[in-house]
């Protein structure tokens, strides 16, 4: 599997099956036909392709480059408890430690900026019976789906190596990471370290929870592009992983405050659900 430094994620273009295998993009796997269904969901099933290219060509997608910078410090922290919950469906099979690890990465980016994570791994009880992204409710809009994929089933999408994760919107409920690509920047960090241009070693897991929390705050702040520093910065570098295992790599103030914003808004609308309003 290549790895394009230079190359930004509109430059690489997205493969077409054709119309013949379109409807057969993820059903090879256990769990893959969930996530078709879950993408489905945001948009109709003729426009799957034409969504996943779309979020691709206006970089709705973390990748990897070699220019910009990121540097942000802590955001304030909120007056009140502010909680989402992450519904996570496991369809690469990360390890249980690293992903246990990872989702505390997470949790500790969002606590910085003054909101609370609650985690529900989903796991499917058989292979002809799985619990899926599509068929499990989503209760309020404070709950959001994460599927983190396969390599095949990243592959059948046709994303690119240095995307590691994407939001197919911010209306979706729901957002995608690439195990594999993750999996792939991970050892290019490991060979930078012993090259000596990585003063620290970063865990896959410190990769996946990062990548995690900017895809959730795709959502979370509404935000349909990239912003210049912090978390949210579209194409990370040598530098922005050094801001991550150092816990730098964060939401910028102003970023934070507009999370919190939303989240309240989403727990209101909770509070309204929950008292028949």
């Amino acid at each position: 599997m290549s790895f394009t430094r230079k190359a930004k994620v509109r430059d690489i273009p997205l493969s077409d099956p054709g119309l013949g295998e379109r409807s057969k993009i993820l059903d090879s796997t256990t769990g893959v036909e969930a996530v078709r269904r879950s993408i489905r969901r945001a948009c109709s099933r003729d426009a799957i392709r034409a969504r996943l290219r779309w979020i691709l060509n206006v970089e709705l997608v973390l990748s990897i480059g070699l220019t910009g910078l990121s540097h942000t410090a802590a955001a304030a922290s909120s007056q009140r408890s502010l909680a989402i919950t992450i519904h996570v469906h496991n369809y690469a099979g990360v390890a249980p430690e690293t992903l246990r690890e990872s989702e505390e990465v997470a949790t500790e980016i969002f606590r910085e900026a003054g909101a609370e994570t609650r985690w529900v791994v989903i796991v499917p009880t058989t292979k002809n019976d799985p619990v899926n992204s599509a068929d499990y409710p989503i209760f309020t809009s404070s709950d959001i789906q994460l599927s983190i994929l396969s390599s095949k089933m990243s592959d059948r999408l046709g994303v690119p190596n240095n995307v590691m994760g994407l939001a197919p919107g911010t209306d979706t409920q729901i957002v995608y990471v690439f195990d594999s690509k993750v999996e792939t920047i991970f050892w290019w960090l490991l060979r930078e370290r012993w090259d000596g241009r990585l003063d620290r070693k970063v865990s896959r897991a410190e990769v996946l929870g990062h990548v995690i929390a900017h895809e959730l705050g795709h959502l979370l702040l509404s935000m349909t592009d990239h912003s210049a520093l912090g978390i949210m910065h579209g194409e990370w570098n040598l530098t922005d992983f050094q801001n991550a295992v150092r816990g730098l790599l964060l939401f910028t103030p102003e970023q934070a405050e507009v999370l919190r914003a939303n989240i309240r808004r989403r727990s209101g609308q909770q509070e309204m659900l929950a008292h028949g309003d």
